[in-house]
């Protein structure tokens, strides 16, 4: 089973990504929870519908490489809660296919803007819903002038299946307009990039009855305004976490 909010189900973490102890226990920063409840009461039953939705199904697995923290006493030195990536990466210029059908160039799309990068499948039973709904939570929770700042951008992992209207009909349960992309193209490009990241993205393959199955890599990227790669969030991160980081990384960095 794929690690998902804590919400949602039990957190199951694989042995390869790790984070920091101290974020299984948010009540230690009461404000930023009373934030994140409003949203969270309403943006994740999203998620639990589209889990029961596809109960039966294989479940997708996180198989992302362990990831570099920057600690100090069990607590960042810049305070903030993601694991920093062990390179800092640009953001790829990657070409593909929106959810309305047209070319989306992801690296002029998401210029100036702190971008959330996902790789993941609409028929995931677990961890992509989840991790959906989660960063919907977060982002309303946020002030708008920061929200406006902050995109989600999904990319497909199993584009055979997720055409631009799937996409824009699984990302419609989660997106009430904050600005999630979803990104569909052939599969080679998909997993060469996926690869750059250090996200893991097999092929889909068919178990003997016929369902199909895949296991990804399933961080969310966080890049700043600047275009690199300034934090990963592992399943299981929480709402909180990312309520408290996004300010912060709007508020620094300078445009492309």
């Amino acid at each position: 089973m794929a690690t998902t909010s804590p919400a949602v189900v039990a957190t199951v973490r694989p042995a390869g990504a790790r984070r920091p102890a101290r974020r299984t226990a948010p009540v230690a920063h009461p404000a930023r929870a009373a934030r994140a409840a409003p949203a969270a009461r309403t943006v994740p039953v999203a998620a639990i519908a589209l889990t029961a939705l596809f109960a039966g199904a294989p479940a997708c697995a996180d198989h992302t490489p362990g990831m570099q923290a920057a600690i100090v006493d069990d607590r960042r030195g810049d305070g903030l809660h993601g694991i920093s990536p062990a390179t800092r990466l640009p953001m790829p210029a990657l070409d593909l296919t929106g959810t309305d059908g047209l070319a989306f160039h992801l690296r002029a799309r998401t210029a100036g803007l702190v971008t959330l990068l996902y790789f993941g499948y609409t028929h995931c039973p677990d961890v992509c819903p989840t991790t959906m709904a989660d960063l919907a939570a977060a982002l309303g929770a946020l002030d708008p002038v920061v929200r406006g700042q902050v995109r989600v951008v999904f990319v497909s992992t199993d584009p055979a299946r997720d055409t631009p209207a799937v996409l824009a009909s699984w990302l419609h349960h989660f997106d009430p307009g904050f600005g999630f992309y979803g990104l569909t193209g052939p599969f080679a490009r998909i997993q060469a990039t996926a690869r750059t990241l250090g996200v893991d993205v097999p092929p889909p393959t068919a178990r003997a009855d016929g369902a199909m199955t895949q296991n990804h890599g399933a961080d969310v990227l966080a890049f700043g305004r600047d275009g690199y790669l300034a934090l990963r969030y592992p399943p299981g991160t929480q709402i909180t976490d990312y309520i408290h980081d996004l300010p912060v990384l709007v508020r620094a960095g300078a445009p492309r």
